[in-house]
């Protein structure tokens, strides 16, 4: 986004809602068509959480040894794992990925020249990332669905839960993103070490939380790290488990309570203010 598509704005004042959102809307935008772009970005988000989901369920799960009355919830709760991996490489990579190359060419020099809002810059990467994570997260779900998997909604607030932990992981992951971005600089090294982060993340916790005995860390921390308490209560909302031990899944308890959506929201206030504070700091030098 250069010069010409926010040339009509540069007459009028950044304040004002309906500018604002104008201006969240172009980088929205701008950064939606630049991910859907990105054969690599595309490939790490949708085609790879993908393909090792059908290798999980068809080659590293032994079916024939599970109940089939069980098969459903295994393949539900294995495809939510791969599903929020698919977002935290689109958090991490893809919103990295577009912030760095803009660092690189030089374009927030040419920002800051222009009465944008840092606030609207930073809130539509956001929006972009979110949406196209949603879409990752998404396209693991109806593939595992073509497969056999099943979901039942728990209760009533489920879906409104799972919403708000998805959209509350991500703003951490895209802020991390940001974090690793402005620390690095350099569109390669933010490549390897954003990939890195996110595969770390997924095998290191246990796969997102759902196989407690290939994670080596106190079992509290399942239910308290932002990628496997999102991915937990997505699971206990949306995967048909009565009993999480037997399943891989415990200890510890599965996050039932509304607290857990709530330690969620704290990582994600604090994180959204980090990030709006370095986005106006140093990429606006405001």
């Amino acid at each position: 986004m250069g010069a010409k598509e926010f040339r009509s704005r540069t007459e009028t004042p950044t304040s004002g809602t309906g500018l604002w959102n104008r201006q969240v809307g172009a980088f929205v935008r701008r950064y939606l068509r630049e991910v859907v772009r990105d054969r690599t970005v595309l490939f790490w988000s949708l085609g790879f959480p993908t393909v090792f989901y059908l290798l999980t369920i068809t080659t590293f799960i032994q079916m024939s040894q599970i109940p089939d009355e069980l098969h459903a919830a295994v393949k539900a709760t294995t495809a939510l794992s791969y599903g929020v991996f698919g977002s935290v490489v689109v958090c991490l990579n893809a919103f990295g990925q577009q912030l760095v190359t803009d660092i690189e060419d030089e374009r927030y020099t040419e920002f800051r020249s222009l009465p944008l809002s840092p606030s609207a810059d930073f809130v539509g990467r956001l929006v972009a990332g979110l949406l196209f994570a949603f879409v990752a997260f998404l396209f693991v779900v109806a593939v595992s669905v073509a497969t056999g998997a099943g979901y039942v909604l728990r209760g009533p607030e489920s879906i409104l839960v799972v919403a708000l932990a998805f959209v509350l992981m991500a703003v951490v992951w895209m802020v991390i993103a940001l974090l690793i971005v402005l620390t690095v600089g350099n569109a390669r090294y933010a490549n390897i070490i954003s990939l890195s982060v996110a595969l770390a993340s997924y095998f290191g916790t246990g796969f997102n939380g759902t196989d407690v005995t290939s994670f080596a860390g106190s079992d509290w921390l399942l239910n308290a790290l932002p990628n496997t308490l999102a991915t937990r209560l997505m699971t206990y909302h949306l995967a048909d488990i009565q009993e999480w031990e037997p399943a891989g899944l415990a200890p510890p308890d599965p996050p039932s309570s509304l607290a857990y959506l709530g330690l969620l929201a704290v990582y994600g206030v604090v994180f959204l203010g980090i990030g709006t504070v370095l986005t106006k700091k140093i990429l606006y030098k405001e």
